[in-house]
């Protein structure tokens, strides 16, 4: 067992409790957080709002629809992707728009925007691709708006359902995460479903793939590794009925589990994995080995997969990790209207402390388990969605710091 308190330079905030670090005989590494006390005390972190693009009336390119993603580049060039508008518009750091990119079509440098697909990413990966995709298409441009690379195909109004297409579909998936080594990593959801007389069953599984981008093949391709994310059960019942001469189907959703776990990817080529009912962290090699667990508060085990829906009490409904490999923790809130809360861990798994802002950053969308994505840059920089009471859309640009002013660094571990 080990302390995990850190040598403390004069600009250094304190832990906000001591950790202990174990080193299990598989070599993973468990470190354990006492129960926290949360909020208030002179090392407070606090959320600065640095800028803010968007308005409510006109006609210009800061007034948005609905953003559903934003992306930053190395100079500070913020990308954002506004599916009502079906484009993405580009700024640069001081908020100055610089053109328009991706916009609708099937065309070379267009994507094509559906109904179909209520969730569209856009990742920025080093040194100039930008990805913007949903879950049947992946299309990267460089920082001009120049079409680099294409695969999938759209799938929505106008389109034939085809067994191929919807194979494709599986296949791909949505690009949520990229780094400088060259992969990209996807989102993908697959679906076994079987019927017995009126009543189906499907299990829909949520793989997270990792893909190489070669240069000499900008697509993603095999070899490819993947890690099970989450799973969830749905249970459907149909049957017919006769009505005035005509045969009616009939029928509906009975049962629906709730999604369990959250997750997000790391820089350097690992996954992060949680309960939602727990704080306890799992980084995961795509090899299927846990190199670390990070525990606050000595969590119970959740309730096992299978349980009384009404047993799971949610804690946690979101996780990010910044490039200095800090976790965020977004607590479950069953009030929406709350300004939102993380927990924040340092890259040495220890427990720093909680923040929270009234900028309504990363709400829900519809109001549901989705929360808006947020990009982590370096150095505690935060860009995000927020929404008004009127789900006008703004992009935030917020920097974690210490009530002293000290952002976050990349701490030295024991």
């Amino acid at each position: 067992m080990v302390d995990a308190s850190p040598a403390r330079g004069a600009g250094t905030p304190r832990l906000a409790q001591e950790a202990t670090v174990d080193t299990l005989d598989s070599g993973r590494i468990v470190v354990s957080n006492p129960a926290p006390g949360r909020g208030g005390g002179p090392d407070e972190w606090r959320l600065v709002e640095e800028l803010r693009l968007g308005q409510v009336d006109g006609t210009g390119p800061e007034v948005f629809g609905d953003v559903h993603d934003v992306a930053v580049d190395e100079k500070g060039h913020i990308y954002v992707l506004d599916v009502a508008s079906k484009e993405v518009r580009v700024f640069d750091r001081a908020g100055r728009h610089l053109r328009n990119m991706a916009r609708d079509g099937e065309r070379p440098g267009e994507f094509r925007y559906s109904g179909f697909s209520p969730v569209y990413r856009i990742i920025w990966q080093p040194p100039n691709r930008l990805w913007i995709s949903d879950r049947y298409q992946q299309l990267s441009f460089d920082s001009l708006g120049n079409e680099l690379s294409r695969s999938g195909q759209p799938f929505g109004p106008g389109m034939p359902i085809s067994g191929a297409a919807l194979q494709r579909s599986l296949r791909g998936g949505t690009i949520v995460a990229a780094d400088a080594r060259g992969f990209v990593y996807q989102q993908v959801h697959v679906s076994d479903r079987a019927t017995q007389g009126d009543e189906t069953v499907t299990h829909s599984l949520t793989y997270g793939v990792r893909l190489p981008v070669y240069p000499e093949h900008p697509d993603p391709v095999l070899p490819q590794d993947s890690l099970l994310l989450d799973s969830r059960v749905s249970t459907s019942t149909s049957g017919t009925t006769s009505r005035s001469g005509a045969t009616i189907w009939v029928g509906g959703v009975v049962k629906v589990t709730i999604p369990r776990r959250v997750w997000a990817f790391g820089r350097s080529g690992t996954a992060w994995l949680a309960n939602r009912a727990a704080y306890r962290f799992h980084e995961v090699t795509f090899a299927g080995d846990t190199v670390r667990t990070v525990e606050l508060g000595n969590p119970p085990p959740p309730p096992p997969d299978g349980s009384d829906e009404s047993e799971f009490e949610p804690r946690i409904v979101d996780l990010e990790v910044s490039p200095e490999g800090w976790l965020w923790a977004r607590r479950h809130q069953d009030d929406l209207d709350v300004d939102p809360a993380w927990d924040l861990f340092d890259n040495c798994g220890r427990y720093r402390g909680d923040v929270s802002t009234s900028t309504r950053l990363g709400t829900p969308r519809g109001r549901n388990w989705d929360s808006d994505p947020m990009e982590l840059g370096a150095e505690g920089v935060i860009h995000g969605i927020a929404r008004d009471a009127l789900d006008v859309s703004y992009v935030l640009r917020l920097r974690l710091e210490s009530a002293r002013g000290t952002p976050i660094v990349a701490e030295e571990c024991p």
